[in-house]
């Protein structure tokens, strides 16, 4: 698979959202942000599907045979990504690890972030799933960078179920999550 210019520099800039969107003085608790990328990178994935939702509301659970063959791509990408940078996971200590929970919810995950996300996907020209894949990439790099306050294998695990409850729930509806901006200035007659 070969990952273009376009999908670093959007992982970069996902990584960046989540730290200023989710997080407090660009402080975050780290399965939270963890589980941000992953959902988002879950998400994007699910979009990819091009699922006729009708009445399904969000955070509906999804199940389907497209996110049974591609979620996968988005652990491969993560251990690849985690590799590249030298991140090693010990298999001995991923038996004894466990997923941390988010302080966020999927839905309030997706809802503070969503939006941004899309503009970095339309401003980079990718698909849903190659946004998807950057935001596998931008979760390896919260791993890395939360290791000393969360194990590596707690943080994968954290990230693979992200990844699993994004391809498998409706998203928030894009549109529908951002306040209308009110302008500051009124016109006189």
């Amino acid at each position: 698979m070969n990952i273009k210019p376009e999908q670093q520099i959007a992982a970069g800039e996902i990584v960046d959202l989540i730290a200023e969107k989710i997080g407090t003085n660009r402080q975050i608790h780290s399965a939270t942000a963890i589980a941000a990328g992953a959902r988002l990178a879950g998400s994007f994935l699910f979009r990819s599907f091009g699922f006729k939702l009708g009445d399904i509301k969000p955070g509906t659970a999804v199940l389907s045979e497209e996110a049974n063959e591609k979620g996968p791509l988005l652990i491969n990408i993560l251990i690849g990504t985690l590799s590249n940078m030298g991140v090693e996971l010990d298999g001995e200590k991923m038996d004894k690890a466990t997923n941390v929970d988010s302080n966020l919810s999927f839905k309030d995950t997706l809802e503070k972030i969503q939006e941004d996300a899309f503009q970095i996907m339309t401003v980079q020209q990718l698909s849903h799933e190659e946004m998807a894949y950057s935001c596998a990439m931008a979760t390896a790099f919260i791993i890395k960078e939360c290791k000393n306050d969360l194990p590596v294998e707690s943080g994968f695990n954290t990230a693979v179920y992200g990844f699993i409850e994004g391809t498998k729930t409706c998203p928030p509806e894009m549109g529908k999550t951002k306040p209308v901006k009110k302008s500051f200035f009124k016109f006189w007659k």
